[in-house]
């Protein structure tokens, strides 16, 4: 029975072994670029979504401060930020 065990280990990572063995160059290439392209998609994904939550955090902050008396005010710096990241916003 425990021979059992150790064969079937052995043969599994013999056949991993293989199967690695058998790529060619061009193949390893495709795997390991994949891997860089959705490290790296990934990476922007997690970095955009954090610089839209601090931006938002500081609009949020910035509507807060300002003078509920003088609105104009307010009006005044939403539509200058508004005009220098109109996209951003």
């Amino acid at each position: 029975m425990r021979m059992d065990k150790y064969s079937n280990a052995a043969y599994g990572s013999a056949g991993l072994t293989a199967f690695f063995a058998s790529l060619s160059l061009y193949e390893w290439g495709f795997i390991i670029g994949m891997a860089f392209s959705i490290i790296l998609g990934l990476a922007t994904f997690f970095m955009n979504r954090r610089e839209q939550r601090k931006r938002t955090r500081l609009f949020e902050e910035l509507v807060h401060k300002t003078d509920p008396q003088n609105p104009s005010a307010k009006a005044k710096v939403v539509a200058s930020l508004m005009a220098k990241a109109p996209k951003d916003i």
